[in-house]
């Protein structure tokens, strides 16, 4: 692939992101979240018979404002979008 797109603008492999959490308890908040993963539901193994579902209703976008701006990539150097954003309301 990188072949390909070697001449052309598109380069995906230069795309960079990361997520910062300043939660001091996200460990504590997602553990649940994160055993239902592993398919154990507080410390006991899910059955055969157990299923998780997950659903989450789009009615609307979210409007992000985000905080740092996006640094386009640079030689040698990856493009660069934090993922801190500002809530903005929701359009419909």
């Amino acid at each position: 692939m990188r072949r390909r797109l070697k001449d052309d603008a598109l380069k995906p492999w230069q795309h960079r992101s990361w997520i910062f959490t300043r939660d001091p308890d996200f460990r504590a908040k997602t553990a649940r979240i994160m055993d239902l993963y592993a398919r154990a539901f507080d410390g006991v193994p899910l059955g055969q018979d157990e299923y998780v579902i997950s659903s989450d209703e789009k009615t609307s976008i979210q409007a992000r404002c985000r905080c740092h701006p996006t640094l386009p990539p640079g030689q040698a150097r990856a493009m660069r979008i934090n993922h801190e954003y500002e809530r903005g309301g929701a359009l419909a």
